[in-house]
């Protein structure tokens, strides 16, 4: 059985905790899906504000065997920074995994928004 911690941050610009929490879930969902695969813990945060980081490396050696992420740049947009993590993260023991959703699953959510905001002008009319 492998320990999986998800990692989630919100992109600047983009802020708001409710995508935040999508976020999380779906990566939670993603390493549910995973036979072997079990959540241990979950770290996440608004852009600018990186405790969660720090406590992810902190918890590293001994309390989970994979990080979850649904883009590298989550962890840092900096590349060197980026660089230095995973480095860090490969020495005490814990591989890095990406997940996003599908290709099928982003077109769904598109047609589904793109629905939504029809259905909402037609309403307004």
């Amino acid at each position: 059985m492998w320990r999986v911690a998800v990692y989630a941050q919100e992109t600047p610009g983009r802020r708001g905790r409710d995508r935040l929490d999508r976020q999380v879930t779906r990566l939670a969902t993603g390493v549910a899906r995973r036979p072997g695969w079990w959540h241990v813990a979950t770290y996440a945060f608004d852009a600018g504000w990186r405790p969660g980081l720090s406590r992810l490396l902190a918890d590293a050696p001994g309390r989970f065997d994979i990080v979850a992420v649904d883009g590298y740049r989550r962890i840092s947009a900096d590349r060197h920074e980026r660089d230095a993590i995973f480095a860090h993260l490969k020495a005490v023991g814990v591989a890095t995994a990406l997940l996003r959703p599908s290709a099928a699953r982003q077109l769904v959510t598109v047609a589904t928004e793109v629905a939504l905001i029809d259905l909402i002008d037609g309403a307004m009319r």
